[in-house]
């Protein structure tokens, strides 16, 4: 598989680029020379890719291919809403979300949440984002947002799903929308509250299960996603034909 580097919008306008910092940091770990083919991204869509040409302890050059990669990146804009969870598996969600191909990640604190938010923790999520989108080779780096649970029952997206392990929550295969936009929300390691989520089935949600048994919080974001991106994205083989 071809390495993926992200670098700066600038560098993908000409017919060639220079790496420097973190990218020829991990340019030089993978252990790539002169005549190593590589894809350079600037994480909003855009990919290239190039030949590299040169290569020191201070830059690296890389001649561009004049085409664009076309686009890796799902048809439905998925947004998972994860209510903050301890620090490994918030880690988790944040990693396997972006190979996933989620486009936004909301954070969020409820009544049941045991983890928290910090700048530091976020500025954390986004390395991690960047991290997973060069390994699967995704065009766009997700958006990491933290919101309030009342900004979260506000969100106007056509389809907002709320994932609860209640058996009185509906089966997700009842929902027969199919969206270009979603907004899956995932409570914490103790689930939403049953005024959480009559507060949000008020607003709009729906309220849909993941089966008969109950998932870790970080198993149902990874599964709740999957799902979405199988029934209106790209990950049933069948659209792909």
């Amino acid at each position: 598989m071809t390495p993926q580097f992200l670098v700066g919008p600038e560098l993908l306008s000409g017919s060639r680029a220079v790496l420097t910092g973190a990218e020829l940091r991990h340019l030089r770990v993978r252990r790539l020379h002169a005549g190593s083919e590589v894809i350079l991204s600037d994480g909003l869509g855009h990919q290239r890719t190039g030949v590299v040409v040169a290569l020191d302890r201070r830059q690296a050059v890389v001649v561009l291919e004049p085409q664009e990669l076309s686009c890796r990146e799902s048809p439905l804009r998925l947004i998972l809403a994860q209510a903050v969870l301890k620090a490994d598996r918030m880690d988790l969600v944040v990693e396997k979300a972006t190979e996933i191909g989620v486009s936004e990640i909301l954070v969020f604190e409820c009544e049941r949440t045991i983890g928290r938010l910090s700048p530091n923790r976020q500025a954390r999520w986004l390395r991690i984002a960047r991290g997973a989108t060069k390994q699967c080779q995704r065009s766009t780096v997700p958006a990491i947002a933290r919101i309030s649970f009342e900004q979260l029952l506000l969100r106007s997206e056509p389809l907002r799903l709320l994932f609860w392990e209640s058996a009185s929550a509906a089966s997700l295969a009842t929902v027969n929308d199919g969206p270009t936009a979603a907004l899956a929300a995932v409570g914490p390691e103790g689930g939403f509250s049953k005024a959480e989520v009559e507060q949000a089935s008020a607003h709009g949600f729906r309220v849909v299960g993941l089966g008969p048994r109950t998932l870790r919080a970080e198993t149902a974001a990874v599964v709740a996603a999957t799902l979405c991106q199988f029934l209106w994205g790209d990950l049933n083989q069948r659209r792909l034909g």
